[in-house]
């Protein structure tokens, strides 16, 4: 596969968590990301792109577009869950085979108990998944990831992210060390990475055999530590814009992106900027300046 750069919904506001925000149409949405420069896209939370896989793949080659993954959160603390688990799978998978694309993206659903503490690995590292937790919750997540790869020819590849179990770098690792390498891949997220304590580049310089997919991120750190200080959640930091545009924020991306190149990675680059849309907002200006970015310090 060759490098391929992509944008996400995610930069125009739209998130499936609850009391984010509202999201602008699909189509503007589709429009921009085009128009910017990107190859691509992804699906956003389930019925935001239309849910017809024929409908949507019109809406796609009208504008030059692949889509890129799919993201799937899914309950894998609760061994109550794994029927529903299994639906959303399916539902997503069927959905990205149809368009061809290669990846499905797997997190945690997390619950309103790290999302409080999200970004704050001293009280993560907490209240978190317990010894005897850890065990069923790798092989729950180790089934959903076969069901992907062996039934729909999917990578399945693990996205830590804020307000999740799997969070700080020491989660991070126990997933890692946890799961087949053959099986469970990562999503490295650069900002999501940050939030939760860790350095990007050394999740990188440790993980690179595991890489299959990469959300390029920046975040503004001290004004994120001022924010978590103050008691703020995840979706309250991101309302107060703490993700910002690649090079604008506290992030060595340059340095990420050369590592990324040393590897020889070949795969999807997603720019994302986690916020809540709002109608004053340059979303394309935004858009284009992130894709310019990416061209300047990976050619493509």
């Amino acid at each position: 596969m060759m490098l391929r750069i992509g944008g996400a919904p995610i930069s125009w506001g739209v998130c499936e968590i609850p009391g984010w925000g509202s999201w602008p149409a699909y189509e503007r949405v589709l429009d921009e990301i085009a128009a910017a420069g990107f190859e691509g896209t992804e699906l956003g939370p389930w019925g935001f792109l239309p849910a017809d896989p024929g409908r949507l793949g019109a809406e796609l080659n009208r504008r030059g577009l692949a889509v890129a993954s799919g993201f799937v959160p899914l309950d894998l603390k609760n061994p109550e869950d794994a029927p529903t688990s299994e639906a959303r799978i399916r539902q997503t998978a069927a959905m990205l085979q149809r368009l061809g694309a290669h990846h499905i993206l797997l997190s945690d659903a997390g619950d309103p108990v790290r999302e409080q503490i999200a970004g704050r690995p001293e009280l993560t590292r907490m209240h978190g998944l317990t010894a005897d937790e850890w065990p069923g919750y790798l092989e729950r997540l180790q089934r959903l990831a076969r069901l992907s790869l062996d039934e729909y020819g999917l990578v399945p590849c693990f996205h830590p992210e804020a307000g999740i179990y799997v969070e700080n770098p020491d989660e991070i690792a126990k997933l890692m060390d946890g799961t087949e390498p053959s099986l469970v891949r990562l999503c490295l997220d650069t900002g999501q990475i940050a939030f939760g304590g860790g350095d990007p580049l050394a999740m990188m310089e440790r993980y690179h055999g595991r890489l299959s997919y990469i959300h390029l991120k920046d975040i503004d750190l001290p004004r994120l530590r001022g924010l978590l200080a103050e008691g703020c959640t995840y979706v309250e930091t991101a309302k107060q814009d703490v993700f910002v545009e690649p090079g604008r924020g506290s992030l060595d991306l340059p340095a990420f992106l050369r590592m990324i190149q040393a590897i020889g990675y070949n795969g999807w680059i997603v720019a994302e900027q986690d916020r809540v849309w709002r109608p004053e907002i340059d979303t394309l200006g935004s858009a284009y300046r992130s894709r310019q970015y990416l061209r300047r310090y990976v050619g493509v």
